[in-house]
């Protein structure tokens, strides 16, 4: 076994370091340390065959209990549905089970995935606004993959959207700001991620996303106006840490519509990476490139059908990490000459 392999199976049974390492002693009478799992981890130092088939035997026995990802910013026109559909393909090309939520009442994922059916699927009740405003079971909201409504080609199963969810926020009733984790909680078990993709705002919307969500990336592009007001989205995520999710972790930003030649575009990315340090890290960032737009319009994800082109790889690339349980990609600061 390797190291990626052992914290993915630790993610999977949602075990911190301590944890597991207080499972292995007790089932293998050891007195392995903390410092002793990150090795294997980090792949300093060898797994032994025994941890391997101990790690194995305890993700099998756990049943499955779905990662939710959020992706989120206030702002719009940032790649956050362009991220949540390339990140949820690229999740079921690693040979997971993905669940595609859709939050925004624009149901631009939706609309990208059902086309002109997405109107056949609110008539049969068949979206988050059916589960969200008139409490149905969201089981019934959930298109698998194969649906006759979905896209043939869609790898993953949706759950859309429709504009009457955006009457979420004149809604006033107590714990209605957690209504999307209870709605979720009955199908956490059939899938490995849950993506989560919330509304351009901080409405409820998005605090029901935060809510529900073990983990949020905030996909920003590299324009300075945009950069400026991740401090918004960043408060809104600790008041949901302290007062509704403590579990909720800040996975990373991730900067969208990167020009590598451009120089505003790369003093953007610094400033995030100052801003940043010591509290998430700032990802990889996505080139701009026209195959998403060539994607959306022929009703695709680019993901599966630019798979080489180096922009998507960079979804490649996360979706494999957060799969593998691994480090996410980071930005890596050049100087300008190398970019060229």
């Amino acid at each position: 076994m390797e190291g990626e392999a052992l914290r993915a199976l630790r993610q999977q049974l949602r075990l911190s370091q301590s944890e597991l390492k207080d499972a292995l002693n007790r089932e293998l009478s050891r007195s392995y340390d903390k410092p002793r799992i990150s090795r294997w981890e980090n792949g300093r130092e060898p797994i032994p065959e025994e941890v391997a088939r101990s790690v194995q035997a305890l993700a099998q026995e756990r049943p499955r209990h779905a990662r939710i990802l959020v992706l989120a910013n206030q702002k719009g026109g940032v790649g956050k549905t362009t991220s949540a559909l390339n990140l949820a393909a690229g999740l079921a090309r690693q040979g997971q089970r993905v669940l595609l939520v859709d939050l925004d009442p624009q149901a631009t994922a939706s609309v990208a995935l059902l086309a002109e059916r997405h109107v056949e699927a609110w008539r049969q009740g068949r979206t988050m606004a059916h589960v969200i405003l008139r409490e149905q079971p969201v089981e019934g909201a959930i298109l698998p993959r194969g649906d006759a409504l979905l896209a043939p080609q869609t790898p993953f199963d949706l759950a859309p959207s429709h504009i009457e969810l955006a009457e979420t926020d004149s809604r006033r009733e107590p714990g209605f700001d957690v209504a999307l984790r209870e709605a979720l909680e009955a199908v956490r078990g059939r899938y490995d991620t849950i993506v989560v993709d919330a509304p351009p705002n901080l409405g409820m919307l998005t605090v029901m996303g935060l809510a529900a969500a073990d983990a949020v990336i905030i996909p920003v592009r590299t324009e300075p106006y945009d950069s400026m007001g991740v401090g918004l989205i960043l408060s809104t995520i600790g008041k949901v840490q302290r007062r509704l999710n403590p579990a909720l972790r800040l996975a990373g930003i991730l900067p969208t519509q990167y020009g590598a030649r451009k120089s505003v575009d790369r003093e953007v990315l610094e400033q995030l990476v100052a801003i940043m340090a010591g509290r998430a890290p700032v990802l990889e960032p996505v080139p701009a490139s026209a195959v998403f737009g060539h994607a959306a319009r022929n009703g695709r994800i680019a993901l599966e059908v630019s798979a080489s082109s180096p922009a998507v790889g960079v979804y490649a690339r996360l979706a494999h990490a957060l799969a593998a349980g691994a480090p996410l990609p980071e930005a890596v600061l050049a100087p300008l000459e190398a970019s060229a």
